[in-house]
């Protein structure tokens, strides 16, 4: 980040109330409009001089440029508050939009942290926070969360931001990984439209369960109706919810440290182990394409997939229907459904997890102040908005999932009700490395080159090399 003073020697001034984005496209569009927007040191008597505080932000993905654009108007709000405050400062924000993601963005954040030459704000998955925290990488926030902007947050989302009993970051979006069927393949086996139209209510109540749409699944793909009975996203912050669905404990929170639940882990190694050899799930799921479990999905050809609700707005724009191409989001929701992934016995609560975005603070912001500033206003429900309905993500305020384009937005009125049975994976700083841990025994349980005892023991051994003291059950 770079301070520019610029002292005139006559009394005007150029004030920048907002940035210009480093996407492809916004940069020019932004800072037209910027110039078109501003107001002028002149408007205000008495500025002599007025310091232009540069922040950047930065997001690892450049199919949600929002989490860094929305800054950009976010610093035109906090700026008309600095002038009625008579502050000699501004706020002109760079918004970064660089694809990268996982063990790429970690080493990356690490060097320029460690460089001297972090952003200011990132946005990043919450389960960062643990190892960011832990490395002195980035401030805590604690406090923020009594602002007015965060009366109104969805219930238990401070625990995502809070490690070591301190508040870390604030809540950029969330969503749900729900299950979704296509309901023309179960027309074909003989469903009826209204039972096609209650399967999502019964997932939900538990009277539609895990060995009910295991053996939809089977039944599908021996009938030849569909050529795949169910795909599972194998990523990390995907592969959790079969397990947590079979009531596998990962994490004590209390004492923290993480779990190994011998018994649920061999139960879901089986489960897994059984639908590759009974065919109805891919013994590849691990290397597979969600794009192709996407294509299968809208083409007919599977029933089941385990995917985001932000996976919807693919259909939209890649060309993914072998007729069409792109489909609206009508075609969707008349052909494909969601729900959560139905639970393992009748009655039981079912679960969906979540992984929410969040804005942290480098500890090397030299403008800690003005930073938290804009962290309150890029809350607007009219910027939560305009990201939700632009990448069919939630909102995560009240305000923000009333906000009228929100309530108008089929797609997102569909699955909202999703998060409340969100599940957490645990904000520890070895969290990435449990997910690794994980992912690894049970692509060796699912390929045979360890038997689900075997791929538990073997996690419990690396768990203590890589996770230190566990607790074993």
């Amino acid at each position: 980040m770079k301070k520019k003073n610029l002292l005139l020697a006559m009394l005007t001034l150029t004030v920048v109330l907002s940035g210009c984005a480093k996407t492809e496209s916004a940069n020019k569009a932004e800072t037209a409009k910027a110039s078109t927007d501003t107001k002028t040191a002149a408007d205000a008597p008495g500025n002599s001089a007025i310091e232009t505080v540069n922040i950047k932000v930065m997001t690892p993905g450049g199919s949600e440029p929002t989490r860094a654009n929305n800054f950009i108007e976010a610093a035109k709000t906090l700026n008309q508050k600095l002038e009625k405050e008579n502050s000699k400062q501004r706020v002109q924000v760079d918004a970064i939009v660089k694809e990268t993601s996982g063990e790429e963005f970690q080493q990356m954040f690490i060097f320029a942290s460690k460089s001297g030459n972090a952003n200011d704000i990132y946005a990043t998955g919450y389960s960062n926070i643990g190892w960011m925290a832990k490395g002195d990488y980035i401030l805590p926030l604690s406090g923020i969360e009594k602002d007015p902007a965060f009366q109104n947050q969805m219930a238990g989302y401070w625990d995502a931001v809070t490690w070591n009993k301190k508040v870390w970051g604030t809540i950029q979006d969330t969503e749900a990984r729900p299950i979704f069927f296509n309901k023309n393949v179960l027309k074909k086996m003989g469903w009826t439209d209204q039972q096609v139209a209650d399967l999502p209510k019964k997932a939900e109540s538990g009277e539609f369960t895990l060995a009910d749409m295991t053996a939809l699944a089977k039944k599908a793909v021996d009938s030849k109706l569909a050529t795949s009975g169910l795909f599972m996203t194998g990523g990390g912050k995907d592969l959790p919810i079969i397990f947590l669905n079979y009531g596998t404990e990962v994490y004590d929170a209390t004492q923290g440290k993480y779990v190994l639940d011998k018994a649920h882990l061999k139960t879901t190694f089986e489960y897994l182990k059984n639908g590759v050899s009974q065919g109805f799930l891919s013994k590849t799921f691990f290397a597979d394409s969600k794009d192709d479990y996407l294509k299968s999905l809208i083409n007919d050809e599977a029933l089941f997939v385990q995917a985001g609700i932000w996976d919807e707005p693919k259909y939209l724009t890649r060309g993914m229907h072998k007729v069409t191409g792109n489909v609206t989001t009508e075609y969707v929701m008349n052909n494909i459904g969601a729900m959560v992934m139905p639970p393992v016995t009748k009655g039981q609560k079912p679960v969906t997890i979540s992984n929410p975005w969040v804005y942290v603070v480098s500890k090397a912001t030299k403008y800690p102040d003005l930073v938290k500033r804009l962290l309150v206003e890029v809350t607007a429900p009219k910027l939560q908005a305009e990201h939700a309905v632009s990448t069919a993500h939630l909102p995560f305020t009240k305000e923000g999932q009333q906000y009228e384009t929100v309530k108008k937005d089929a797609w997102l009125n569909y699955v909202g009700y999703l998060t409340q049975y969100s599940r957490f994976m645990p904000n520890d700083p070895n969290e990435p490395k449990f997910e690794k841990i994980i992912k690894d025994a049970t692509q060796s349980a699912v390929s045979g080159t360890m038997t689900p005892d075997q791929a538990v023991d073997w996690m419990g051994k690396q768990m203590k090399i890589d996770l230190g003291e566990i607790i074993e059950k």
